[in-house]
Order: structure tokens, then sequence, then C-alpha cells
């Protein structure tokens, strides 16, 4: 089985657009836990055969990098893309904390997953992908894991909080929160907090046993200084590594930093093929 992508779009786009099958977005306006999440659903040509997979981007920490070159790439291609702005981030509701956006993020997916979303955007509900850049990484593997439904999770440059609470490295975690001012939260003390309290849970190496089966795409820069290969990623990779399972599961390393920049089209181009390949699979 094949999926209902077309990767020739991934860099390009048809001359003439079909004004009945048009390309579009609309807001975002999901509910999750009481708060109102807010930010764009886009969807590709209904030229494009149906169902479409689903990919939900999720922001790093504080969400500046929006990272839409991926977003409008995959849309171009045939996906159904959610881009969400977390609890307390960029106007949406409610408090910023790290296990809110893991639940953001696992709200948002059984959204996804649910009869109504596949209806209203022609998407195959066993098509679900969570996609995270840094902290957002964080959020895709920690929802996803407990979502024995969901197609794939990509993580890029992947920021594991709880590496660096020790008291040696405790100062650079907090220079990192020291960001999150333009934040809504109860300051950087209450996001600590919620790290220290949840470590056990949302540490990555930690979910293996939950992930050790699925779909993986992890992309890693050689030269990452916030997110270094060697704290945050070979902890959990090296395990998985070790187990054979009949799931993709790929890591990609570029001699980049944090933002991966210098490697775009290579990274979009690892992402459409492992949505490709993995969306159609029985």
């Amino acid at each position: 089985m094949s999926s209902n992508l077309n990767l020739e779009y991934l860099f390009s786009e048809p001359e003439e657009l079909d004004p009945t099958a048009l390309p579009d977005y609309t807001t975002l306006d999901f509910v999750s836990n009481g708060s109102h999440i807010y930010g764009e659903i886009m969807w590709p040509s209904a030229n494009f055969d149906k169902p479409h997979p689903c990919v939900i981007m999720l922001h790093g920490f504080p969400g500046t990098a929006r990272n839409d070159d991926i977003s409008h790439a995959l849309c171009r291609i045939g996906c159904v893309v959610i881009v969400p702005h977390n609890r307390g981030a960029w106007g949406s509701q409610g408090k910023y904390l790290i296990t809110n956006c893991i639940e953001d993020a696992c709200n948002l997916a059984e959204y996804a997953h649910s009869e109504e979303f596949a209806r209203k955007y022609d998407v195959a509900p066993d098509q679900i992908y969570l996609l995270g850049h840094s902290m957002g990484a964080n959020s895709a593997l920690n929802a996803g894991k407990k979502l024995d439904w969901i197609r794939g999770i990509i993580m890029l440059t992947p920021y594991d909080p709880t590496r660096y609470l020790n008291r040696a490295k405790e100062s650079y975690f907090r220079s990192l929160l020291e960001e999150g001012k333009i934040l809504n939260s109860d300051g950087i003390d209450a996001i600590y907090e919620d790290v220290v309290i949840n470590k056990e849970e949302i540490s990555h190496p930690n979910a293996f046993e939950q992930v050790k089966d699925k779909n993986l795409l992890v992309f890693a820069g050689t030269y990452d200084s916030v997110s270094p290969v060697n704290e945050m990623i070979l902890p959990l990779w090296q395990k998985l590594e070790k187990h054979p399972t009949k799931a993709l599961q790929k890591r990609v390393e570029y001699p980049t930093e944090h933002g991966l920049l210098g490697r775009r089209i290579n990274i979009i181009q690892e992402i459409a093929a492992f949505i490709d390949k993995t969306a159609g699979i029985n």
C-alpha cells in the first residue's frame, strides 16, 4: 500500500491552480484542559487522493522558531498540518509548563484522530504524526509514547529537560528558561519545579519501553550547544539500537547548530520520505 502523498511538490508548485480545489488554512481554536489553544490548520489541494496524513507541528521553547518551511512543504505534498501554540505561548490561554505542553500535544493528537476531524479534513485517523523541535520534540516523544495508534514521532534536535537537573548544570537550564519571559507562566521556578517533580515520567531514556516499536525519525546537530548529541539524543537512541524492531527508526546527524540551519532542505526531504514510507504501511 502506498501513501497518498506526491513528493513532486516538495519544493515546487503546479503552474495552474484548480479554483475548485485550492489548498488553504484556517484558525485553530482547540480547548485543551480548559484552555483555548490557538494556531492554524493547513490542508492540501482537493486534487490529492484522500485520505491525508496529518502532522502536528510542536514548537520549542519559547516558541519563536515555527518551522514554517517544514509545515508548508508537507502541506504541498498532501498532508494536513496542525500548527498549535502551547498553553501560555503566543496568545494561547493557560500557563506555560513542560507537562502542559505534553498534555496539549496528546489532546491535539486525540482530536486529529477523532472521527469528527477525519471527516472534516479528510484525514486518515491511523496516519497521525507528531513532529517537534527542541522542547517540542520532548512533547512529541512524551505524548506519542502514550498513543498506541500514533503512526510516527519526528524529533528535531530534541531537548530532554531532565538532563540538566544536577547542581553542576542547573544554572544552564535556568538560563534557558530566562528566554521564557515572553510566555505566560508563574515564572522560572514554577517551570523548573514542574520538571523536577515529573522527571522520571518525562525523561527521554525512560520512554524506551513505550516507543521501542514505534516509527521514529530523529535529527541531531553535531555542533548543537543546546541539545548536545551525547546528552540529549544518545541515551535513548543507544537503547533503541540494541532492540530489534520492524518499525522504521532512523537517526540523522548534520554539521549544524540547534536550529539545523544549513540543512533545512535535507531535513524536509528526510521528513517527507519518512512520512511517505510509514503512511503506506498497513
